[in-house]
C-alpha cells in the first residue's frame, strides 16, 4: 500500500468536497470503499472541532486538541479505517477516542445491526468527544467509555475490527485475542513509524502486514 502525503496550501484552501475528492480521486485512491465514502460524506470532521480550529477542519494537518493531544491528519484517519475494513453488522473498538471523529466514522458503517466502543483515557478529551457525538442523534450503535484502552475490553469481545489511535512498541497479545477468529483485523500504529495490520486467521493463527510511514505519538497509561 502507498503513502500519500498531502499539504494544505498557504493560498488554496481546502474544503470538504476538496478532501473527498483527494481521498477518492487519487490516482491511487486511499477510499475505495463506497461504505467508507459514505461515512466520509454524512460525518462533517467541523463537528469534531472546537470553534478555534473549524477554519482548519479540512486541510491535511494534524490539529492540536489539548492535553497533548492531536487530531490526526485526515488522510491518516482514511488509510487506517480502510485498511481495517470495516462492514454494515460489525463490532468495533476504538481504543483513543480524540474528538470521536474516527468513532463516529465506524459506528456510521457498523450501522444498527453493529457496536462501537471507544475509549478515552483523558476525561475531558472523552466529556467534549461525547458531546460532539450528539451532533449526530442518529446514530446510536456507540458507547463511550472513560478508562484506559490498553488492555482493549475484553467482556465485548470479540471484535471484527480494533483501531488504535497512538503508537505501541509491541501489539499486546491480549488485544489479538480479542479479535474475532477468521476475519477479526486489528490497526496499530508502533513506535519504529510504521502502522501494523494483524488479521486473525485462526485461534492462534495471525497474519500481519507492515504498512510504513505512520509517525504517531507513543501511549501514555493510567487515566487523566
Amino acid at each position: 500500500m502507498k503513502i500519500k502525503t498531502f499539504s494544505a496550501g498557504a493560498v488554496f484552501k481546502w474544503t470538504k468536497e476538496y478532501l473527498i475528492k483527494v481521498l477518492t480521486q487519487a490516482r491511487n485512491p486511499i477510499v475505495t470503499d463506497p461504505m467508507l465514502v459514505n461515512a466520509l460524506t454524512r460525518i462533517d470532521r467541523q463537528d469534531f472541532l472546537p470553534d478555534t480550529l473549524k477554519s482548519q477542519a479540512y486541510n491535511d494537518v494534524e490539529l492540536d486538541i489539548g492535553y497533548s493531544q492531536v487530531l490526526n491528519k485526515p488522510t491518516v484517519i482514511a488509510q487506517m479505517i480502510a485498511v481495517l475494513k470495516p462492514k454494515f453488522g460489525g463490532r468495533y473498538l476504538d481504543i483513543g477516542t480524540g474528538t470521536g471523529y474516527s468513532s463516529m466514522l465506524l459506528a456510521f458503517i457498523a450501522g444498527d445491526e453493529g457496536h462501537v466502543y471507544t475509549m478515552e483515557r483523558v476525561q475531558w478529551i472523552w466529556e467534549q468527544a461525547s458531546q460532539n457525538a450528539k451532533k449526530y442523534p442518529e446514530i446510536k450503535n456507540i458507547d463511550f467509555l472513560y478508562r484506559d484502552g490498553l488492555d482493549g475490553l475484553p467482556q465485548k469481545a470479540p471484535f471484527d475490527g480494533i483501531h488504535v489511535a497512538f503508537a505501541l512498541e509491541t501489539v499486546p497479545e491480549a488485544l489479538k485475542m480479542q479479535l474475532k477468529v477468521n476475519g477479526g483485523r486489528l490497526v496499530c500504529p508502533t513506535t519504529d513509524m510504521n502502522l501494523k495490520v494483524i488479521e486473525r486467521k485462526g485461534i492462534d493463527e495471525y497474519e500481519e502486514e507492515i504498512v510504513p510511514g505512520f509517525i504517531f505519538d507513543k501511549a501514555q497509561h493510567g487515566l487523566a
